[in-house]
C-alpha cells in the first residue's frame, strides 16, 4: 500500500515543484527520509511495547488516517495559490533544501507511520534468538511483493480507471482493514507478545558463526548504507536505459519498477534458507558485494551486445498484438537485465538484519536502525545521480561507480573477516593469495564493459556520424548526421525530436504559421527548445522582439549548439532567452504574457507518459499566459491512438474560447503527420489578403516554406480542417485529460502494438469528414475577402482528394495507382503549390523504393517536372 501512495503523491507533487532532475529526486529523497525516521524511531519504542501487534495496528490505522489529511492537502496545493510556485521557482541549493524540507513535512506523518511498521511487526515476531533473521527476510519478501502489487495495480489499473483518487481511498480502506484485522488478533493473544523468559535471550554468536567484533558490526552497517545508496542508483540508471528498448511510456515505466522489484522480494525470500547455514554471515555479506558489483557492471553490455537494440525494440512491436504479451515480453527484458543484482540487493536487508539483531531484549532497535541506515542510503541514490553524477559521469560510467564501491566495500568485509587477526582463529592460507587475485580479476572483468558506449537512436544507422552525445539529468540527448542525404537530426532517449529532413516540417509550421495569422507577433514564448530550428526560423521575422524558450533538458540546449546553420545561430541572438526549467514550473512561476505561445514539447505519440502537456490545467496554464488577441499554435500528430487524438483535440477545445485545426500532410508515407491546434481568447481571423501581404512583406522569413509549397493563402487555406463549434462537436463523445483523471497517459496498453497506418487512417477519416463540415462555413466566412472565389473552391476540393489519396497510399497501392489518384487529385488546382510539392515528394519516395534505375529515373523526372521551384 505504501507503493500505491508513493506512486500517486509523487504524480501530485510533480505537479506542483515540476519535473526536472532536481525536484524528482527531492521529492522521493523526502518520501523515503520520513521512512527511515519511523523506523529509526518505532525501533526504540516497539522493544519497550508490550503487545507490539496492538501497536501495529494503531501503525495501520494512523496511516490511513494521515493519508486521507495529506492526500487533500496536496489536491489543494495543486490547485492553490501560485504564491507557493514563486516561491520554489528556481534550481539553487538553498531552493532545493526548502523543495525538501517541504516535501518531508507534507508527508511525515504517513511516512513515519509506514517506515515503523516493519521493525514493530518483527519485534511481535520473533520469539527466540537467532530467529531474527528469517522471520525479518518472509517479511522482507512479502512486503516487497505487496509492493510489486500495488506498482502494477496502480500503474496498469486503477489511475486509468478512476484517477488519481481512488486509488489513495483504496489504499486507505486496505490500511483501515489491516489495522481492524491486527486489533482484533492483538486482543486475543494480550500478553503473549513477549518471549517466554525460560528461551535464550541471546545469540550473538549463533552456531558455526565467526565472531564479529564492533569496528567489523559497523563496517557492515555502514556497508548497507552504502548497499542502499548503489541499489536506488543502479534502479535510476537501468530505468534511463530501458527507456531505449521499452518507451518511456508510463506503462514501461511501472514494467521496469515491478521488474526490479520481483528481484528483490526474490532474493528476500531466498536468503532465509542460507541463513542458518552460513558460517559466516558477514563474509557472505562481502561476498554479495562483490557479485553485486560485477554482474551490474555487465548487465547493460550483456543485453546492448548480444544483439541489435533495434532487433530487440521490433520484436518486442511486432510479436506483441495483444496487451499481455506486450506486457509480458516488456517485463521480461527488464528482469533479465535486473534479476540477478535485484536478487543480491534483495537479499542484503534481511541478511545485515540478521547480522546486526541477535539480542530478543532489542529486535526493534537493531531492526529499526538498520532498515534506517538502509533507506538513508535510498535518500542519497535517489538524489546524487539525477542531481549530479549522470551528468558528470554518464550512466555506464556511473553504472560503474556504483559496482566499484561495491566490489571495494565487500573486499574490504572480507579481508577483515578472512585475514588472520589476534583472538580470531587463523584463515586458510591460501586467502592470502586468492582475495588480491580475486580482487585484480574483478576489476580486469569489469573494465571490459565499454566507457565509450552509446545508447542507440530512432532511424540511427551504421553510416551516420554522432555529432554530440550527451547522458544529462533528466534525458540522454544524441545529435547524428546521414552523410549521405546531408540530414541532421537530435533524439532525446532515442526517440527523434528535431533537426532536418522529415521533422523539420513541423518546425516550420509552428514557426511561420503564426506569424501569417496574426500582425502583432512581438513576443514568444517556444515551449522545448530542441535543435532551435523553431526559435531560429521565429528570430527571422522582424515583427518579433524577444523569444522565451524553455527546455527541461540542458543537454538538449548543448546539442543545438551544432545546428547554427539550421538555426541560423539563434542561441546567439539577443532576441532568444533560453530558460532550464520543467515548463509547468515556468508558467507557475512566471506572470510574463505573449503574443505568440508554440508548443513543441515532447507530444509525439512515443511519449506516452507525458501527458500533462495535453492535460486541461496545461492548456488553462498557457491561456493564462496568452495576451489579448494572441495565440497558442501546439504540434499534435494523428499518430496517435484515434480515442487519445479525439481526447487532446476536446481537453484543447475546452479551455481555449476559440479554436482552429490545421492538417499538414507529410512528404514521406512515413511521416510526420502534422496537426497543429489554434487556440486563443478571440477569434483568429482568415484573412487571405493579409496573409497574401504578410508573404510578400516578408519574404525572406518565410522562404523556408518555399520547399514545402507553402507560398500564398492560395496554397495555405486549403490545410484548414475546422474551427470551434465544429470541432466540438465532432469530440463532444470524447474524454478529457486532467491531472485529476489522466487518461491520455494511461491509454489501453494494446494500442501499443497497434498499427501506425492504422491509427492514421482513422484519424484521417475523421478529418476529413470535419473538413466536409466546415467546408460552407469556410467559403462563407471569406467570401468577401478573396478575390477567387471558384479558384479557393477548387484549392478545397483539390485537398479533400489528396486527403483521401493519401489514406490509400497509406494502406499500400501498386505504382499505376499512385500515379493516377495523385493526378487526379493535381488535375483540380494544377497552379496549388503546396499541392505540387506534395506529390513531388510523393514521387520521390517511390523513386527511393525503385530498384529499376531506368523506373527510378523515370519518376524523378515526373517529380523535378512537377515542382521545379523546390531545393533539396
Amino acid at each position: 500500500l505504501a507503493l500505491v501512495y508513493q506512486v500517486v503523491w509523487a504524480r501530485m507533487m510533480t505537479h506542483i515543484f515540476g519535473s526536472t532532475a532536481l525536484a524528482v529526486g527531492t521529492v522521493l529523497a523526502g518520501f523515503m527520509s520520513g521512512m527511515a525516521l519511523g523506523s529509526w524511531l518505532a525501533g526504540r519504542i516497539a522493544d519497550r511495547t508490550a503487545n507490539c501487534l496492538r501497536l501495529y495496528a494503531w501503525l495501520e490505522i494512523g496511516i490511513a488516517a494521515a493519508a486521507i489529511a495529506v492526500h487533500l492537502l496536496l489536491d489543494a496545493l495543486q490547485s492553490g495559490d501560485s504564491g507557493i510556485y514563486r516561491m520554489l521557482g528556481g534550481s539553487s541549493g538553498t531552493v532545493a533544501l526548502v523543495r525538501f524540507l517541504l516535501v518531508f513535512l507534507l508527508v511525515m506523518a504517513p511516512t513515519l507511520l509506514m517506515g515503523a511498521t516493519l521493525p514493530v511487526l518483527t519485534r511481535h515476531l520473533v520469539r527466540r534468538a537467532g530467529a531474527v533473521g528469517g522471520r525479518l527476510s518472509s517479511l522482507y519478501a512479502i512486503n516487497t511483493l505487496g509492493a510489486v502489487c500495488g506498482v502494477l495495480l496502480t500503474g496498469f489499473y486503477l489511475i486509468g480507471t478512476f484517477g488519481v483518487h481512488a486509488p489513495v481511498y483504496f489504499a486507505v480502506a486496505g490500511n483501515l482493514a489491516v489495522g481492524c484485522v491486527a486489533w482484533l488478533a492483538a486482543g486475543r493473544s494480550a500478553g503473549a507478545a513477549e518471549p517466554a523468559p525460560a528461551m535464550p535471550e541471546t545469540a550473538r554468536d549463533g552456531p558455526g558463526q565467526t565472531p564479529l567484533d564492533p569496528w567489523g558490526l559497523r563496517l557492515v552497517v555502514v556497508g548497507l548504507g552504502v548497499s542502499g545508496f548503489t541499489s536506488f542508483a543502479y534502479e535510476i540508471y537501468w530505468t534511463r536505459s530501458l527507456v531505449f528498448l521499452l518507451g518511456n511510456s508510463t506503462y514501461a515505466m511501472t514494467t521496469m519498477l515491478a521488474a526490479f522489484l520481483t528481484g528483490i522480494a526474490l532474493g528476500g525470500f531466498a536468503i532465509r534458507f542460507l541463513l542458518a547455514r552460513l558460517p559466516d554471515q558477514a563474509a557472505m555479506f562481502g561476498w554479495i558485494q562483490v557479485l553485486l558489483g560485477l554482474l551490474s557492471a555487465l548487465a547493460l553490455p550483456m543485453l546492448f551486445g548480444i544483439s541489435e537494440p533495434q532487433a530487440v525494440e521490433r520484436y518486442l512491436a511486432d510479436t506483441a498484438t495483444e496487451a499481455l504479451p506486450l506486457v509480458l515480453s516488456g517485463f521480461g527484458v527488464a528482469f533479465l537485465v535486473m534479476l540477478g543484482p535485484a536478487v543480491l540487493i534483495g537479499a542484503t536487508f534481511p541478511l545485515v538484519g540478521a547480522i546486526v539483531a541477535r539480542d530478543v531484549r532489542t529486535t526493534g532497535t537493531d531492526v529499526g536502525s538498520v532498515y534506517a541506515v538502509n533507506t538513508w542510503g535510498n535518500v542519497l541514490g535517489a538524489l546524487l545521480p539525477g542531481v549530479f553524477l549522470i551528468a558528470w559521469l554518464g550512466i555506464q560510467r556511473g553504472i560503474l561507480l556504483m559496482a566499484g564501491l561495491n566490489v571495494v566495500l565487500g573486499f574490504t568485509i572480507l579481508y577483515l573477516r578472512l585475514w588472520p587477526r589476534p583472538g580470531r582463529p587463523q584463515a586458510h592460507p591460501a586467502w592470502r593469495l586468492a582475495l588480491p587475485v580475486l580482487l585484480i580479476a574483478t576489476v580486469l572483468l569489469m573494465g571490459r564493459a565499454p566507457l565509450d558506449f552509446q545508447f542507440p537512436s530512432e532511424g540511427e544507422l551504421p553510416h551516420h556520424e554522432t555529432l554530440f552525445y550527451r547522458e544529462g539529468p533528466l534525458a540522454t540527448t544524441k545529435v547524428f548526421r546521414d552523410p549521405l542525404l546531408n540530414e541532421k537530426h537530435m533524439s532525446v532517449d532515442g526517440i527523434t525530436i528535431g533537426g532536418t529532413g522529415n521533422t523539420e516540417f513541423k518546425q516550420l509550421l509552428l514557426a511561420h504559421l503564426p506569424k501569417l495569422l496574426l500582425d502583432d507577433v512581438s513576443s514568444e514564448l517556444s515551449v522545448g527548445v530542441g535543435s532551435g530550428i523553431l526559435a531560429g526560423e521565429s528570430a527571422l521575422h522582424p515583427r518579433v522582439k524577444r523569444i522565451t524558450g524553455v527546455e527541461i533538458e540542458p543537454s538538449v540546449v548543448e546539442g543545438a549548439a551544432l545546428f547554427g546553420r539550421e538555426n541560423h545561430a539563434v542561441l546567439q541572438d539577443p532576441k532568444l532567452r533560453i530558460v532550464v526549467d520543467d515548463i509547468g514550473n515556468f508558467l507557475r512561476t512566471n506572470s510574463e504574457r505573449y503574443r505568440v505561445i508554440s508548443a513543441d514539447e515532447k507530444t509525439a505519440d512515443e511519449y506516452a507518459s507525458n501527458g500533462f502537456s495535453y492535460s486541461r490545467e496545461y492548456y488553462e496554464l498557457l491561456l493564462g499566459h496568452l495576451e489579448p488577441g494572441g495565440l497558442v499554435a501546439q504540434w499534435v500528430p494523428t499518430t496517435l491512438p484515434p480515442r487519445q487524438y479525439r481526447m487532446v483535440l476536446k481537453t484543447f477545445a475546452g479551455v481555449f474560447p476559440h479554436v482552429q485545426l490545421w492538417y499538414f500532410l507529410p512528404a514521406y508515407k512515413r511521416g510526420p503527420f502534422n496537426t497543429i491546434l489554434i487556440g486563443s481568447h478571440e477569434p483568429v481571423a482568415l484573412d487571405p489578403r493579409r496573409i497574401d501581404e504578410r508573404f510578400a512583406a516578408e519574404p525572406e522569413a518565410f522562404a523556408s516554406l518555399q520547399r514545402y509549397g507553402i507560398t500564398s493563402a492560395d496554397a495555405l487555406l486549403p490545410h484548414f480542417i475546422a474551427a470551434d463549434g465544429v470541432l466540438r462537436d465532432a469530440v463532444a463523445a470524447a474524454e478529457i485529460n486532467s491531472l485529476d483523471f489522466p487518461r491520455y497517459e494511461f491509454y489501453r496498453p494494446w494500442n501499443y502494438a497497434r498499427d501506425r497506418a492504422e491509427k492514421v487512417v482513422e484519424n484521417h477519416e475523421m478529418l476529413i469528414d470535419l473538413k466536409r463540415q466546415a467546408y460552407p462555413d469556410l467559403l462563407t466566412a471569406l467570401s468577401g475577402k478573396v478575390r477567387d472565389r471558384a479558384r479557393l473552391r477548387q484549392g478545397l476540393e483539390a485537398e479533400e482528394r489528396y486527403l483521401r489519396a493519401f489514406s490509400k497510399f497509406l494502406t499500400g497501392i501498386s505504382l499505376d495507382e499512385a500515379y493516377r489518384i495523385f493526378d487526379d487529385a493535381l488535375a483540380v488546382a494544377p497552379w496549388n503549390d503546396s499541392l505540387r510539392a506534395r506529390i513531388y515528394a510523393q514521387y520521390r519516395y517511390l523513386a527511393e523504393s525503385r530498384r529499376d534505375p531506368g523506373e527510378r529515373a523515370l519518376l524523378m523526372r515526373r517529380a523535378e517536372a512537377l515542382y521545379p521551384e523546390r531545393r533539396d
